[in-house]
Formats: C-alpha cells, structure tokens, sequence
C-alpha cells in the first residue's frame, strides 16, 4: 500500500505538464521574422493543451527610455496576439550580469514591465501586459543566494507568474532553495551538435572537443537528480540540433521526438528544441521548428 506521501508525489507528478519556454529574442521586422512570430503564434493556436511560456526581449531588456521603448510599436499587434491565448504566458527578459546588478537596479527592471499594459501599434491598440518575469545571466552560487531569492521573490509580488531563472547550468549545492521560489530554472541550456570545431549561431562553442562542453543527450537528464519538486520546476534548451555542419545533416523528427518524450517522462516544467542558433529561425528550418517541436509535444 503507498503512504500518503507516495500517493501525494504520484498525483503531482501526474498532474505535472511539461510545456514550451520560447526564448523569442527575434526583433519582429522583416520576413524572415515577421514569419518566425507568426508561425510561433500558430503553433500556440493549433496546440491549445500546450502552455507556452514565451519570452520577449527588446534589445537585452530593461532599463528602457521611454518605457514602454519607442519599438513597442513594432511589438504591440504580436504582444496582443499572444496575450489572446489562453496557453500564453508572456515573461519579461531581464539581464542581471551574474549579479552585478544590485537588488534596486533589477527590481526597478521588473517595475518597468509592471508599466506594459496596452500600446500603439501600426494598426490599433494592443494589450502588451506581460504575465512574468526572466532573469537572465543568474549565478547559482551561494554567495549570490541572498540577492537571487530577493529578486525573485520581488518579481513574483509584481506578476502572478511565472518567474523563471536561468543559470544555464545545474544549480549549484547550497542553492537548491532557488527552486522554492522560483517557478522554473533552465538548468541544461545545450547544444544538440556532435561537429567538431562547430560555433553556433549565437557564438558558444558547440565543439565535443571543447573543454567543458557536454552535448545533450536523454542521459544528461539524469543529472537534474530524482527530487520531482525540482524536476517539475527544471528547463531545457536544446539548440544546434543537427549531427553534423559541413556537410549538413540535421538530426531526424526521430530523434526530436525520443527526446521530447524524454523530458516529458522527466516531468519537467518546459523546453524547447532549436534547429540552429536558439533565438531566430523558428520556422525556417526542420525537424526542430516551433510547429513540429510543439506538435510532438503535444503527441508526448
């Protein structure tokens, strides 16, 4: 017979839904991205029993003068697009330099987004609200505990949530109460690419040749722990999802699919799949395109 204990922990683990966390740092102007916005959206319409938590950046995020920034405008019909769905979470990119941002200077970024109700655009007015925050660049280490806690802790007496923070790497021993007050932390933030000498498209190293550099796979999972409270508060990013550069050949919709499966088994809180850098070319290239990644989802 299980405990009550076990009992809780199945039903949590049950009821957990793995969703997508959309780092949609693209500047909405131009086909290329017009099309990449566009078809984000249509995916979050077609798919709507997958949340999606997507996170929008305007040239590295706050401060912002005026507030809202004068490219709200270019901004506003998408932002009223996205907050139209009921799957939506539109979370507010902050940068916090790995803590050299004192408390002030972050909290008065969040208060700035508090300020993002409804805008111009070139057609109308649009609620442009967001429902969250995103730290970025975020230090696990305990000497940071105290500000990283504070700052979440202000955000999440703002916004209703999510808060999400991104160390990009597992938090570090001692910090493990982050994931008290946080609603999720990207703790594997990787490239899926075996090509030796490979960059990628933001400029990190994707190279197994590299030191330090440890390519996804299912197994890297494992070391998220067994602790289902963190695991359902967990984030993954997996970009550069191709086997190898020159020449190309990108991973199959197989492989997309065991690995979306993978996570989903995990009970993580979301993730996403990039088929080149992770900040643009959404839809321009397959498998790992918004559509399908949100349609295996989905299937998972």
């Amino acid at each position: 017979m299980y405990s009550l204990l076990s009992l809780a922990a199945l039903v949590a683990a049950a009821a957990a839904k793995t969703g997508i966390i959309l780092p949609l740092y693209e500047y909405p102007s131009g086909d290329a991205a017009t099309a990449d916005w566009n078809g984000a959206i249509a995916a979050a319409t077609a798919h709507p029993d997958v949340d999606f938590y997507v996170i929008v950046n305007d040239n590295s995020g706050p401060p912002y003068t005026p507030n809202p920034p004068d490219a709200i405008k270019d901004f506003a019909s998408f932002l009223g697009a996205w907050n139209a769905l009921s799957n939506v979470k539109l979370i507010g990119y902050i940068a916090t330099s790995y803590g050299a941002k004192s408390d002030s200077d972050v909290e008065t970024a969040v208060d700035q987004y508090v300020a993002w109700t409804t805008a111009e655009g070139w057609t109308g007015t649009y609620d442009i609200h967001m429902d969250g925050i995103f730290f970025d660049e975020i230090d696990t280490s305990t000497t940071q505990l105290s500000h990283n806690t504070a700052i979440t802790q202000y955000a999440k007496s703002k916004f209703a949530g999510p808060v999400v923070l991104n160390p990009g790497t597992f938090v570090q021993s001692g910090s493990e109460s982050l994931f008290d007050v946080a609603d999720a932390i990207v703790d594997i933030e990787a490239c899926y690419t075996h090509s030796v000498g490979r960059v990628d498209f933001n400029g990190y190293a994707c190279d197994p040749s590299a030191s330090g550099y440890t390519a996804f796979t299912p197994a890297l999972l494992d070391q998220l722990g067994t602790d289902q409270t963190h695991l359902s508060k967990s984030s993954v990013i997996v970009h550069d999802f191709y086997e190898s550069w020159s020449p190309y050949e990108p991973a199959s919709e197989d492989t997309l699919q065991t690995d979306i499966a993978a996570v989903v088994a995990k009970g993580l809180h979301s993730l996403y799949f990039a088929q080149l850098g992770y900040n643009t070319n959404f839809t321009g290239a397959e498998p790992a395109s918004i559509t399908t990644v949100a349609k295996l989802l989905a299937a998972a």
